[in-house]
C-alpha cells in the first residue's frame, strides 16, 4: 500500500513509499483513511524538527488528523462496526493512568507524530477504544475534528476555571490568528453567544476576514500592538511567543487566556516581572490546550452539527486545498492565504 512517510530527525525527507498493509490486533481495528488534514505539526516534523518513528521503524507515516472507514476489526472490537465512519484521536497513553490528554510529556504515544504510525496511508490501524462514530451528514466536514477538538478543550477549560471561582459570565472574546485553529475558536465563541473580535495581519477582503463576519464575528487586520481593550477570554492561535506575551495585557480582570499552540524557544524577558504581577493582581488565568480526549471529540461533533444549523456551510469553506495521494507533496506546501489542506487518501 501507499504511504506518505519521514524519517524523524532528518529535513525534507517526505516520500510516498510502498509499505505492507497493517493487521490490527486485538482490540484494534483496520481503518481505510478517507481524509487526512495537514496542520503544522506536519510541517516542523518534515523540516527535521520533532517527531518519533514507532519502535522498530526508520520512518514514521504521516497523519494525525483523520477521517476514515473502518475496514476490519480485531478481536473483542464491538463498539464500532465495518462500514462505519469515524475519526481516531491522537494519543495513547504509555504508564499513565490519568486521561490520556492530561498524560505527562514522555508518557504517551501520537499517532503520526510521535512513535506511532499516522493515517496518510491507503490503510491504518488504531485502537478501537479510541475512535469517534460520526454521522453521515458531517462526513464533509469531519477532517476538521482533530483541530476543532483542541479548541473545544482549551475553551471548555477557560469557561470550567472561571465558574470554579464565582459565577462567571464572559461576554467578549480576543482569538489572536486567523488561521483554521483561530477560526474554529471564532465559530465556537460565536456558538456560544460571545462577542468574538480575530485578529490578524490578512487584509479586510480576505477570505479569512470575510469568514469572521460570515458568523457574526469582528475581523480586525492589525498586529497585536495595535489591538486595544480588554476581553473576558483571549485565544492565542499565532504561535507567536511575542503575540502570547505581548496579548496578555488585552486580558480582564478575572479573564482567561487560552493558549493552543506549542511555541519555538527563545524570546525576551523583559517585562515578565510586570506580567506576572498583573497576573496575580487582576486574578487572571493562563491554561493551555494541544491535545484532546474522546469528550472533546464528541462536543465537537456536536458543535458541527450546531454550525451547519445557524451558519449553512461555513465550516467547509475552511477546507482551501484539496490533494490527491499521488499529488501528495502539494499538500504540504504552504502559503498565508491557505487555511486548511486536505490530503485525500481515497476518492471513491
Amino acid at each position: 500500500m501507499k504511504a506518505v512517510t519521514v524519517v524523524p530527525g532528518v529535513p525534507e525527507s517526505l516520500r510516498l513509499r510502498d509499505v505492507n498493509r497493517p493487521s490490527p490486533g486485538r482490540g484494534q481495528v483496520l481503518l481505510r483513511p478517507v481524509e487526512v488534514g495537514v496542520c503544522g505539526t506536519d510541517k516542523e516534523i518534515i523540516e527535521g524538527k520533532y517527531g518519533k518513528a514507532p519502535e522498530g521503524s526508520q520512518y514514521l507515516i504521516l497523519g494525525h488528523e483523520a477521517l476514515a472507514e473502518v475496514a476490519e476489526l480485531g478481536q473483542g472490537v464491538d463498539n464500532v462496526g465495518v462500514g462505519d465512519l469515524v475519526v481516531p484521536t491522537v494519543r495513547r497513553p504509555l504508564d499513565c493512568d490519568l486521561p490520556v490528554d492530561f498524560c505527562p510529556v514522555g508518557h504517551y504515544l501520537e499517532h503520526g507524530i510521535w512513535g506511532l504510525h499516522g493515517h496518510a496511508a491507503e490503510y491504518s490501524v488504531t485502537d478501537a477504544q479510541y475512535l469517534v462514530r460520526v454521522p453521515k451528514e458531517l462526513a464533509d466536514v469531519a477532517v476538521l475534528t482533530e483541530p476543532l477538538s483542541v479548541v473545544e478543550k482549551g475553551i471548555d477549560m477557560a469557561f470550567r476555571i472561571g465558574q470554579a471561582r464565582f459565577d462567571w459570565k464572559p461576554r467578549n472574546a480576543l482569538i489572536l490568528g486567523a488561521g483554521p485553529v483561530g477560526l474554529l475558536a471564532t465559530m465556537v465563541l460565536r456558538l456560544m453567544g460571545l462577542n468574538t473580535t480575530t485578529v490578524a495581519t490578512r487584509p479586510p477582503e480576505s477570505l479569512k476576514a470575510r469568514l469572521v463576519r460570515d458568523i457574526g464575528g469582528k475581523y480586525v487586520d492589525a498586529t497585536i500592538e495595535q489591538v486595544t481593550g480588554e476581553f473576558d477570554i483571549v485565544v492565542e492561535a499565532t504561535g507567536s511567543w511575542k503575540v502570547a506575551m505581548d496579548s496578555v495585557r488585552n486580558l480582564a480582570p478575572n479573564g482567561v487566556y487560552v493558549l493552543l499552540g506549542v511555541y519555538p524557544s527563545g524570546g525576551s524577558m523583559q517585562g515578565v516581572g510586570d506580567l506576572m504581577t498583573q497576573l496575580v493582581l487582576n486574578n487572571r488565568v493562563i491554561v493551555g490546550s494541544v491535545n484532546a480526549g474522546l469528550k472533546h471529540f464528541e462536543l465537537t461533533l456536536e458543535h458541527m452539527r450546531q454550525a451547519r444549523s445557524q451558519f449553512g456551510d461555513w465550516l467547509s469553506k475552511l477546507i482551501t486545498k484539496r490533494v490527491t495521494l499521488d499529488n501528495y507533496q502539494e499538500a504540504y506546501s504552504w502559503t498565508h492565504d491557505d487555511i486548511k489542506t486536505v490530503l485525500e487518501i481515497r476518492t471513491s
